[in-house]
């Protein structure tokens, strides 16, 4: 499933809504619904939105799980967090208190 939270923000901070950008763009009423769906976007679709928005298109979407603990293991990786910083933790503390 896709979120599209990012592409929401920015139409909201720009106050454009969805009608309104689909009619600037030229975009189908199918290509709304598959966001409001959480369905990919054409990597046409994506773009032309990102370039009319002024941002990047990785900004506008992300993918998600319905699968919490994938997804919790997805936005991790996303931030660059590896399971060695537990670890480093527990180095860090006093052996004795294990």
């Amino acid at each position: 499933m896709i979120s599209y939270e990012g592409l929401e923000n920015a139409l909201k901070e720009k106050g454009i809504g969805k009608t309104e950008l689909s009619k600037q763009l030229g975009l189908s009423t199918r290509t709304i619904a598959k966001i409001g769906k959480g369905e990919k976007l054409s990597n046409r679709s994506l773009i032309k939105i990102a370039e009319y928005l002024g941002v990047k298109p990785e900004l506008l979407m992300r993918e998600v799980s319905d699968n919490k603990i994938l997804q919790v293991l997805r936005e991790e990786k996303e931030m660059k967090l590896s399971g060695g910083l537990y670890h480093e933790a527990l180095r860090g503390s006093d052996k004795t208190d294990l």
